[in-house]
């Protein structure tokens, strides 16, 4: 700058220069912060249980806080968590029908949810505001609560087995002839599974697959669902006399699960294991055979030679 008579001031020509300068650099800056936020990404859960705890993350490249005005959490349209760095207290919380927050667990980039329900699911948005422009920026993801079928006898989650005289653990001896009754349960889902019965892999036959069952139980607000087999194992046992039956249990898009049941057919088991011992025996032999013919070879070259004639 430069004092002129009277008071005035008048720019130089370096300060002329120096100003469209420092504008530029501020708008760099600012575009810059822009374009690392544009790589915003939301990590939401996409599949969650009924009674289990969440954590939403919202991220972007290079994240801090000081280029941030204000990260909020909506679900669907309700706001239930923000973080403001500027504030005081940055962390809130809103009362939102289904939404717990744990604001222990809770930062700016990070919301820690718990005791989710039912009640929870829905679309998350996170909103991230720029402190020198106050460009907003938004991205959402979905997440679906369930509640899963109880657990089976193998300790997961999902349907379970159940034949009349078996313990519900390990295999379980059938003969030819025998007609064998199976049913596939599913308790205490919401939403509803979809079952179906599987022979060694393949879908059962629709004609041995009675239709399926479903019941509400009203006081847990969860289905029970259960799928009859009727059939009789003649002609669908492997070479070593087994018959592997799965059930599936299924939520389309959200849920899959399985039990199994290996049928044991003792008659067919036997014939095969005799048929493996009598190819052992009959290898034996031919193995003992062998090896008295080199013994036999080995020998006669040491044995001392006879004239012939004598």
């Amino acid at each position: 700058m430069r004092m002129l008579s009277g008071g005035a001031v008048t720019p130089t020509r370096r300060d002329m220069l120096a100003a469209p300068l420092l504008t530029l650099a501020l708008l760099s800056a600012q575009v810059a912060a822009g374009a690392a936020m544009k790589g915003l990404k939301v990590k939401v859960p996409r599949v969650a249980y009924i009674g289990d705890d969440a954590e939403l993350e919202c991220n972007f490249p290079g994240a801090d806080t000081t280029s941030l005005y204000s990260i909020k959490w909506w679900r669907d349209n309700d706001q239930f968590y923000q973080y403001i760095p500027k504030h005081k207290e940055p962390k809130m919380q809103f009362n939102v029908f289904g939404i717990k927050v744990d604001p222990q667990n809770s930062t700016e980039f990070k919301v820690s949810l718990k005791d989710l329900t039912a009640n929870s699911s829905g679309v998350f948005t996170c909103e991230v505001i720029l402190d020198d422009n106050f460009e907003t920026l938004r991205e959402s993801a979905n997440m679906t609560v369930i509640d899963p079928p109880d657990r089976n006898t193998a300790g997961k989650y999902g349907p379970s087995i159940e034949v009349e005289g078996w313990s519900g653990v390990g295999p379980l001896e059938i003969r030819d002839g025998e007609l064998l009754e199976a049913v596939c349960v599913a308790r205490g889902a919401n939403p509803p599974v979809d079952l179906a019965w599987y022979f060694n892999g393949s879908k059962a036959p629709s004609e041995l697959v009675r239709p399926q069952s479903r019941r509400w139980e009203g006081r847990n607000n969860t289905y029970t669902s259960a799928l009859r087999l009727v059939f009789s194992a003649d002609e669908m046992w492997d070479e070593q006399g087994r018959l592997d039956l799965k059930c599936k249990a299924v939520i389309p898009g959200i849920f899959s699960e399985s039990a199994s049941l290996v049928l044991h057919n003792p008659i067919r088991r036997r014939t095969q294991l005799s048929g493996l011992f009598a190819d052992g025996s009959r290898l034996a032999a031919s193995s003992c055979a062998l090896a008295a013919c080199v013994l036999s070879a080995v020998l006669l070259q040491y044995l001392p030679q006879v004239p012939l004639g004598l």
